[in-house]
């Protein structure tokens, strides 16, 4: 599973990026490994976002903003999970947060990390055939760039 891990404060994400690595340790004989990119500005979350199975989010600000960039992530045409790193209670008034978006407290304790990445991979058992996306479409093209590149410098 690959994970796209978004937050602004490099502290928080250094952290989660550590308890991701851990849970990967522990699930690589269940569900395989958990392959983390962490992220610090949306903009450059943006750049290839259909590369990724579930997005954590945590952006400073007012939980709305969180909402409007998963909104924006399911624009982008990508229905997978999304977990935001806040508590579920600053949602309670918006009434317009999209489908398969999961709430993890910060700060994150392994348990409900664990418990947040098993309903994830349930999610993905359940909706396994509306989360294909053409990924394998976009793969050789960024390699030639990478090799035109590459090459242009050697």
């Amino acid at each position: 599973m690959h994970i796209a891990v978004l937050d602004e404060n490099i502290a928080d994400r250094k952290q989660l990026e550590r308890l991701l690595d851990r849970e990967s340790d522990r699930r690589i004989s269940t569900s395989g490994n958990l392959f983390v990119d962490s992220f610090g500005a949306a903009e450059s979350l943006f750049v290839t976002p259909k590369l990724y199975d579930f997005f954590m989010i945590d952006i400073e600000g007012p939980g709305s903003a969180c909402v409007e960039l998963t909104k924006r992530i399911r624009a982008d045409g990508i229905p997978v999970p999304v977990c935001i790193l806040r508590n579920e209670s600053e949602f309670e008034g918006i009434e317009d947060i999209p489908e398969n978006v999961l709430f993890l407290e910060k700060p994150v304790k392994v348990a409900d990390l664990t418990a947040t990445i098993d309903k994830c991979l349930q999610i993905w058992e359940e909706k396994r055939d509306e989360f294909v996306t053409p990924k394998d479409e976009e793969l050789p093209v960024k390699k030639n760039i990478f090799r035109r590149i590459f090459e242009y410098f050697y």
